[in-house]
């Protein structure tokens, strides 16, 4: 759909990268050569290019990066955070590919212009290892940009989970589609600027999408004939004491965006504190407790008031209780 920009978790990246019927190392030659124009691009007057790999995938992404750059005459050196020797696959073809043309490997990393950041790539999740974690401090603490390739390591693709150590990117060249972990906080804060490369993977369907400008730009003018049912009805549930902004606030968001009618769903308690507040959102009391959250027994007006509506947005201010 126009205006919706897909967003892969780990999983649904594999199943692409599975479904290609080629060889994969095609993949990671069209994901290297693609970051390595991109840096060329961004950073044209840097000389001296650092490119720290790990050991699996995004390693072998990083060893094309580097054969990349020498190639533009570049210097670049290689931060081998691995025994070479347990290398595998396309990211051991690709490590004895950038050693052949004579690009230096190294243990630890030296002054340079741009540290480009390759060492877990999706597939990874949890806390980095404490060894990791002091690499990961290393570049961070560079006096360079640091460029992460597909998603910074230390981030969780899938969630944008950080638990521990994270890169912390000016820019991340992702491949193929853009990751959850690169639109939803705290990942998105690591991410910097945000480039796609395209490794001619087909593209498929994701559970998660982004809202990109396309979509608001083709919501459909109103006719002479509409009324404020037919330009859009949106209910809004939420609220609780002390968090009735955020209810607020999502149902303003909801008018100005151009739905025709809005009502929110919101604890019986706090009804006057909204009525008082709105002119245009109409406002529903629903069942709740002592602590002016709702309970159970508001799903009741929640879905009566559901059933005629287009969109229904749930949470914003809504709390943690087992009732809600």
């Amino acid at each position: 759909m126009t205006g919706l920009e897909p967003l892969y978790t780990a999983a649904e990246m594999r199943a692409a990268e599975e479904a290609y019927d080629g060889p994969t190392i095609e993949l990671m030659e069209r994901a290297g050569r693609g970051a390595a124009e991109i840096l060329l691009e961004r950073y044209p007057d840097a000389r001296r290019f650092a490119v720290w790999c790990g050991g699996g995938a995004n390693g072998g992404d990083g060893f094309v990066v580097a054969r990349g750059l020498h190639e533009a005459r570049r210097t670049v050196e290689v931060v081998l955070t691995v025994d070479p020797e347990k290398l595998a696959g396309d990211a051991a073809e690709t490590f004895r590919h950038a050693r052949e043309i004579g690009i230096p490997m190294v243990e630890r990393g030296r002054p340079a212009d741009v540290v480009v950041d390759a060492l877990f790539g999706t597939g990874f999740s949890g806390k980095p290892r404490p060894e990791a974690a002091d690499r990961i401090g290393e570049m961070n603490a560079a006096p360079a940009p640091v460029v992460a390739l597909d998603i910074p390591s230390g981030v969780d693709a899938s969630t944008g989970r950080v638990p521990s150590a994270a890169v912390d990117a000016a820019l991340t060249v992702t491949f193929h589609g853009r990751k959850v972990g690169l639109a939803v906080g705290p990942g998105r804060f690591h991410a910097g600027q945000i480039r796609v490369v395209d490794i001619g993977l087909a593209h498929t369907q994701t559970g998660l999408r982004r809202v990109t400008g396309d979509l608001l730009a083709a919501i459909p003018r109103r006719g002479a004939r509409d009324n404020k049912y037919t330009a859009g009805h949106v209910v809004v549930v939420g609220g609780s004491a002390g968090l009735t902004g955020a209810p607020i606030l999502t149902a303003e968001a909801a008018m100005r965006a151009g739905a025709g009618y809005v009502r929110a769903v919101v604890p019986e308690a706090l009804a006057s504190v909204f009525a008082g507040h709105f002119v245009e959102v109409t406002t529903t009391p629903a069942t709740c407790d002592s602590e002016g959250r709702l309970t159970p027994d508001a799903a009741h007006a929640v879905l009566e008031a559901a059933e005629r509506a287009d969109a229904v947005a749930i949470g914003p201010g809504l709390g943690r209780s087992p009732g809600t």
